[in-house]
């Protein structure tokens, strides 16, 4: 009966060195990506809060109003009332006309006219968003949503995909990555002093329905305590190897060496077992 041996196989050495090192720089690769998103979730999630701040900020005084003195102001930006005073009786008098000045009393006084510009909350966001982003920042963040009263704040279509994903009220927030940049979203929850403006048209201010600049065509129907848009944030991913190489300190790029001059020693040793 013969006898039936088995040859097996045997790997050279130099290939498990070649397959852990390999596995060593994949391993590297994907936990300095995962990192980088961290960092960026947690910046987009930085911003974001930093953007609900302002609104609440902004909230708990009915907006803000900003002032200016003169008929040359300059003007500050879009506003939506504005009041304008008189800064004395005499002056009031002299611009109503119930007194007449030839020494030039008329011009003088409007020169001392105040105006004063309200700002809601959300336009106060969106105006902090527009100052971000002209000052150079990496991140930027918008407001915007289904619908919408200025048609500036109208959805692109990454913030169209978000809303229709966090419209339902069970994800709060959403992100992803596209060409080396992440775009953050988050869920906007209607509250009760958004309903002043945004309940119905029949029931929104009169300054709202005739201005051009804030009709358009929706931003109403929002439901206390539902999702009523979201606040998006865009900012560029840097490259993993690039932010593990600028983050590493000095002793974990020694550990890396050592590791790296380990795996070369080995497979030195196994290039000369196989020497005659």
């Amino acid at each position: 009966m013969e006898r039936m041996t088995k040859t097996r196989t045997r790997i050279p050495l130099w290939v498990g060195v070649v397959a852990s090192a390999m596995s060593l720089g994949a391993a590297g690769w994907w936990t300095a990506r995962d990192l980088v998103l961290s960092q960026g979730l947690n910046e987009g999630r930085t911003v974001a809060d930093f953007a609900e701040s302002v609104g609440r900020w902004a909230s708990q005084y009915g907006g803000i109003h900003v002032r200016t003195e003169g008929v040359q102001a300059r003007m500050p930006g879009s506003f939506l009332t504005r009041a304008t005073y008189a800064v004395n009786g005499s002056d009031a008098d002299v611009l109503q006309g119930s007194r007449i000045d030839a020494g030039g009393g008329e011009r003088t006084a409007l020169a001392r006219v105040e105006a004063y510009h309200w700002k809601n909350p959300a336009l106060i966001q969106r105006e902090v968003a527009d100052a971000i982003a002209e000052s150079g920042s990496r991140a930027r963040y918008r407001l915007t949503a289904a619908t919408v009263l200025n048609p500036s704040n109208a959805p692109n279509p990454m913030e169209q995909e978000a809303l229709n994903v966090l419209k339902t009220g069970v994800l709060k927030e959403y992100w992803q990555v596209r060409g080396g940049e992440l775009f953050y979203a988050r869920a906007v929850v209607a509250k009760t002093s958004c309903l002043k403006c945004h309940d119905s048209p029949q029931k929104a201010p009169e300054y709202l329905r005739r201005n051009a600049q804030f009709n358009g065509g929706g931003g109403f129907g929002y439901e206390d305590g539902k999702p009523a848009g979201l606040i998006s944030v865009t900012l560029p991913l840097p490259n993993p190897w690039v932010a593990a190489r600028s983050s590493l300190s000095t002793q974990a790029w020694a550990a890396l060496l050592v590791a790296g001059g380990c795996l070369a020693w080995v497979a030195w040793g196994a290039t000369q077992r196989r020497r005659p």
